[in-house]
């Protein structure tokens, strides 16, 4: 007899048990002083036993939950521990209630549904067909409502203030400050001062390279036959493009001169002019490959002797020595 109470206590005691929700433990924040705007947390701790399944669908979304109250976070954690799984559940709500006095308000409570594979619902019976699947049942735990003390802003009533006078918000409340024109004028001193600069900056950089309205001023006409044969050098046709830029830059040579210049006042010119005479060499081969190309008509000689680049680059020096010494 002895021996079939052992045997029946140990079926007993190996026997699975049922899965079930077996706490829920609710950690809530402080229950007053809490103003428009602020946030706070609620952590809520589900113990479980067995398979116990929790439905993650039914999880409180975040979103509006009252025109006051606004849920706008929800995290959710499972950890296992001596053979249960304890779901950490962390709601962060925040409030848009502006009351003018300490109200209180309630959070809303929420069900959460938890699904047990395998088990037998109550209206399940014994008298069910073999090889029919059993369904799973469903158990519920409840996040319990939570009341929170709302506070205002200011305060808009003192007791005793005026003795035999009601109080009124008029009499506690600083009148509204009145609004005055903030004084802008040293900036726009400051503002004006400083856009006149930059204007007669851009002018004297225009007129030292010889740009927009000072394009054709006089006093540059090195610059001016320069601009001239760097057009020549993207104009179609070829043919004229030797003749035009040593027309251009003798035309420069006149104007700065003064009267025609010839290759014989080449060493007056330069006695006047000592910045150009770093250029001298190259001036000596312009005006012998001009005199080639003008009065024999050897065209050929004349580009061998001084080509067309150099020309240019003879353009350029002398543009850049011009704009050196203005």
């Amino acid at each position: 007899m002895r021996a079939w109470l052992i045997l029946a206590f140990l079926i007993i005691g190996v026997a699975p048990c049922k899965a079930a929700v077996e706490a829920v433990n609710i950690y809530e924040p402080r229950a007053f002083g809490y103003f428009i705007g602020d946030t706070f947390e609620r952590r809520i701790e589900v113990v479980t036993t067995g398979d116990t399944e929790l439905l993650t669908a039914g999880l409180p979304r975040p979103g509006p939950l009252t025109y006051w109250l606004e849920l706008i976070n929800v995290d959710h954690k499972v950890r296992e521990t001596q053979g249960r799984k304890i779901h950490d559940i962390t709601l962060k709500y925040q409030t848009f209630y502006a009351p003018i006095e300490a109200v209180k308000v309630k959070i809303p409570a929420y069900p959460l549904k938890f699904r047990n594979p395998g088990t037998v619902p109550a209206a399940q019976t014994s008298d069910t067909a073999p090889g029919t699947e059993i369904p799973s049942s469903q158990d519920v735990a409840s996040i319990p409502a939570f009341q929170i003390v709302m506070s205002p802003l200011r305060e808009y009533a003192v007791s005793d203030f005026m003795s035999g006078k009601s109080v009124e918000l008029a009499d506690i409340m600083a009148p509204d400050a009145k609004a005055h024109a903030i004084s802008t004028s040293r900036q726009t001193t400051l503002l004006g001062l400083g856009l006149a600069a930059l204007a007669i900056s851009a002018l004297l950089l225009l007129w030292h390279y010889a740009k927009g309205p000072f394009a054709k001023r006089q006093g540059r006409p090195f610059t001016m036959a320069d601009r001239r044969i760097r057009e020549l050098r993207t104009a179609e046709g070829s043919d004229s493009r030797y003749r035009d830029s040593l027309i251009a830059l003798h035309r420069a040579f006149d104007e700065s001169y003064g009267r025609r210049l010839f290759a014989e006042d080449l060493s007056t010119f330069l006695s006047q002019r000592q910045r150009f005479s770093t250029l001298k060499e190259s001036l000596h081969k312009f005006f012998e490959s001009s005199r080639i190309f003008f009065f024999s008509g050897n065209k050929q000689s004349a580009e061998s002797k001084f080509p067309i680049e150099d020309v240019r680059k003879l353009a350029a020096d002398l543009a850049r020595e011009e704009k050196a010494a203005a």
